[in-house]
């Protein structure tokens, strides 16, 4: 490595912490073991960061189609993903700024900037953040120039002939209520002096004294209305500031009530993407279940006639109450909005529920092992004195195998509950891949032998070392296995093979488990991953139905893809793919590992039920 690509290297390696705290931060709370494992790795890269650059600040920009590092291009927009990107776009941040010396809670600071509202630099001074600065892009509106001013009056004055002779006493009344307010004064000014120049001047004193007294006037009546325009404005922020602040999503809609923009927020609460619900009414969003929606009958801004105070509202009336109890208005002694008192609504409530039902899960799934594996191992016991022509032993084969099966029914419960609140955390190493292989088909081997099934091992001479955890790894497998084992007939074969991913997925090394098995229909393919799901080619067997959703989850959650390729009669063949193992800074992590695609996402938002 050299010393010109050292630092790029750097700055490469720290992208992809940053990337993977901004994600992790939307998932966990900033004090889950791995949002403080990819902080603090953050903060020891920008430290070496800063260290091979001698100190001094440094600084990353996002302009236009690339992006920056101390105004040098390191990679096009288009290879950045998208949670780094809408850092940038949707906190209108331009450049941002590191100092020597940051930590991991600056870093944090600026991961929670994506979630504010308000301007990033105030986030941050707010924060007390001192060693990370930004800058906005800032757009200039050029004014146009000024409209050539027209002549005033006094030169208007000059430009007409001077009146020849002062008007009969008895005509002037009559002439000066025809005329208008110029011409008049200009009458008035001919009869007391017949001096051209000394008209124009007169004429000019006149006008400004007129302009003055209209201004003082006009101000005068404006002042009062200026001071009403100004409390309505103020009483209009603070509802408004207050009724945001209660709600993180926001829908746009135009005058008939169309949907024209959402937020993340506000996709999350419809259930469905701006793609699919924009131009559609917003009082559709009523036909999904569990959302109320109200809004005003006229939509439409006038400022001529008042507005009628009527509300159109739907959804279902027993929420639509409960969301009503459960929210309170403040208001001052002018009886306006200055804040709202809430309290749990029912559905927050069946939230505290699912929540108690998971920690009772994971309790009773704890107590429930220990007496299990005392049972197991005073049952091996037995099984190992009792003679081998003795009939019982038989039984007693049978009921350490069910024992087996309580304790992977019982060790899926818990590995789902983990995934649900987020207490699943993965240690990734330097793994080699045939050494997972072949540990995973060692622990199956005594169960295929006995359903009289065929289980063999092979790793090809080019395949890599894995970064990922190695026990969760043996685990996926297994899982696998076990899936293949179950819907093997006696007479079969399962093969667990581990080869290199080639051209595009290079980045990979895979593992494969074949099996000659009944196969799974097309159409049942995807429910195979769903929980509490057991389906191939009709056919449904003992369990619990979570082992391929958690080795799903388990991979994904690992950086790495999982697929199935069936044929009804042909058996089935699994493929899981974890990136490959370089080294620390070895190479750009926008390349390394593609993201999700959305059916992954919606995937995986469904079983973590996000």
């Amino acid at each position: 490595m050299t010393e010109t690509q050292e630092p790029k290297l750097l700055w490469f390696s720290f992208l992809k912490v940053f990337t993977r705290a901004l994600v992790q931060i939307n998932l966990y709370k900033p004090d889950h073991p791995q949002v403080k494992q990819a902080l603090s790795e953050g903060e020891t890269l920008l430290g070496q960061i800063a260290d091979s650059l001698g100190g001094g600040l440094f600084s990353i920009t996002l302009d236009n189609d690339k992006l920056l590092i101390n105004s040098t291009p390191l990679l096009t927009a288009d290879k950045l993903p998208n949670s780094l990107k809408n850092l940038f776009t949707k906190s209108r941040i331009q450049t941002i700024t590191f100092a020597a010396g940051v930590t991991g809670e600056d870093l944090l600071a600026l991961c929670q900037v994506q979630a504010f509202k308000g301007e990033a630099r105030a986030y941050l001074k707010d924060h007390g953040i001192e060693r990370i600065g930004v800058s906005e892009a800032v757009y200039a509106k050029v004014e146009g120039a000024q409209p050539h001013a027209g002549p005033g009056p006094a030169q208007a004055a000059e430009a007409r002939p001077a009146p020849q002779a002062a008007a009969p006493a008895a005509n002037v009344e009559e002439k000066l209520s025809e005329q208008s307010l110029e011409t008049a004064l200009q009458t008035v000014i001919a009869r007391s002096t017949a001096d051209p120049a000394e008209q124009r001047r007169v004429m000019d004193i006149l006008a400004a004294k007129l302009k003055k007294e209209i201004e003082d006037s006009v101000n005068k009546a404006l002042e009062g209305i200026r001071g009403e325009k100004k409390k309505v404005e103020n009483d209009m922020v603070r509802a408004e500031t207050v009724m945001t602040n209660l709600a993180e999503g926001v829908v746009v809609v135009d005058r008939n009530g169309n949907i024209l923009m959402m937020n993340p927020q506000a996709e999350a609460i419809s259930g469905r993407p701006l793609a699919e619900l924009s131009g559609k009414k917003i009082m559709d969003l009523s036909q999904l279940e569990s959302q109320v929606v109200s809004l005003a009958k006229e939509i439409r801004s006038d400022t001529r006639t008042d507005i009628s105070k009527e509300l159109q509202k739907a959804g279902p009336a027993e929420l639509a109450e409960t969301v009503k109890r459960s929210t309170a208005i403040i208001q001052n002694e002018e009886g306006k909005i200055v804040g709202t008192v809430s309290i749990p609504t029912d559905a927050a409530k069946l939230k505290q529920v699912e929540e108690l039902q998971q920690e009772f899960i994971a309790n009773m799934t704890h107590e429930l092992r220990s007496p299990l594996t005392s049972i197991k191992a005073a049952l091996e016991l037995m099984g190992r004195d009792a003679p081998k022509e003795d009939s019982g032993r038989g039984i007693l084969n049978t009921a350490i195998r069910n024992t087996e099966r309580l304790n992977s029914i019982i060790t899926d419960i818990l590995d789902f509950s983990k995934l649900q609140s987020g207490k699943l955390v993965f240690h990734k190493e330097n793994t080699p891949a045939g050494e997972a292989a072949r540990e995973a088909v060692e622990s199956m081997k005594a169960w295929a032998t006995s359903k009289g099934v065929n289980l063999s091992v092979a790793c090809g001479a080019d395949v890599q070392n894995i970064y990922a955890d190695k026990r969760r790894t043996v685990q996926v497998l297994i899982n696998l296995i076990s899936n293949s084992i179950k819907f093997t007939p006696t007479g079969g074969s399962i093969t667990v093979s581990a080869d290199a991913g080639k051209e595009a997925l290079s980045g990979y090394s895979f593992f494969s488990v074949t099996d000659t098995g009944c196969g799974i229909r097309k159409e049942d393919q995807a429910k195979v991953f769903e929980k509490f799901v057991q389906v191939a080619a009709g056919e449904k067997v003992g369990g619990t139905g979570l082992g391929l959703s958690i080795t799903k989850a388990m991979v994904i959650l690992q950086g790495g893809r999982l697929s199935l390729e069936s044929e009804p009669g042909r058996g089935a063949t699994f493929r899981v793919g974890l990136p490959v193992y370089r080294g620390q800074a070895d190479q750009p992590v926008f390349e390394q590992a593609p993201e999700l695609k959305e059916e992954e996402k919606s995937w995986w938002k469904k079983l973590l039920g996000l």
